[in-house]
């Protein structure tokens, strides 16, 4: 991929239409190649149907055929601590599952969430799940993946509790899903969070509210050295095609590429004629 074409759509974005059964996974999949004209897939798993090898390498074919590649698999229900051990134990051999569809896939990152729900980390539930994200990154690296969780409920939105995290685990491929704004603190405090973090990001989620301040929110990002994919998601529930395209609209409009002065970073072919460094 490109400065054009580093963009995805999160299948959570079309949850509505999910629930409603006017989409399925492989909907998802022709939407974005068709729809947005994109060559990625973002994938959650509330979308996957089941995770035995005959389903998965029939959703491999199909992006296969689309020409996709899957620059993201979100994985709920596969959170490393629960307070409860059996949940725990559940959630494990989920998180397992997760793996093995991703290694299908062809997934490039893997979201894990924490799973304190508490707003901090005791050093019991700290250590267990530093071990864990490191079994799990040893197995994501074996395949070439990213592993890591997202700030995205409890003690995840916890700045404090993220920094440690990354400072305990070791493993060279464990990455942040950044989902932007998805802190405690004042809304200065959150874009602080964004960028501090943004260097550390494998993946990044935008929602629709960071979508409209895209000219302020995002040049930042990429200035913090943010260099994954620029993926969209969705919370609305209703109007998602429309949505999701002004937010796509406003993610390429700013980021591919900033501040064009006449003359491009990476030329398309649209733009200089005969270009062989990159093309679309």
């Amino acid at each position: 991929m490109n400065d054009f074409n580093n963009f995805a759509v999160m299948s959570y974005s079309f949850h509505g239409l999910r629930n409603t059964g006017a989409m399925d996974l492989f909907g998802y999949l022709e939407t974005v190649r068709y729809r947005y004209q994109l060559r990625t897939a973002d994938i959650w798993n509330g979308f996957m149907e089941r995770y035995d090898d005959d389903y998965l390498n029939m959703v491999r074919a199909g992006i296969e055929e689309r020409g996709l590649t899957v620059v993201n698999f979100c994985c709920d229900g596969a959170h490393v601590w629960d307070n409860d051990r059996e949940e725990r134990d559940k959630n494990e051999e989920m998180a397992w599952k997760c793996i093995h569809a991703a290694q299908i896939l062809g997934a490039k990152t893997i979201r894990i969430d924490v799973g304190i729900r508490e707003e901090k980390a005791t050093e019991e539930q700290m250590a267990y799940v530093v071990n864990k994200y490191t079994e799990y990154c040893k197995a994501a690296a074996k395949f070439g993946a990213k592993l890591g969780p997202e700030n995205h409920w409890g003690a995840s939105w916890d700045y404090e509790t993220m920094v440690e995290l990354f400072d305990r685990v070791k493993e060279e491929n464990f990455g942040l899903l950044l989902h932007l704004g998805n802190w405690y603190g004042t809304e200065e405090e959150k874009d602080q969070y964004d960028r501090a973090f943004a260097s550390k990001a494998m993946h990044i989620h935008m929602n629709y509210e960071h979508c409209e301040e895209a000219d302020r929110v995002f040049p930042a990002l990429v200035e913090a050295g943010y260099r994954g994919c620029w993926s969209i998601e969705s919370h609305k529930g209703t109007n998602e095609y429309n949505n999701v395209a002004f937010q796509l609209a406003q993610a390429k409009r700013v980021l591919a590429p900033l501040n064009y002065d006449g003359g491009w970073k990476v030329a398309p072919p649209s733009v200089v004629e005969h270009n062989t460094e990159d093309v679309l």
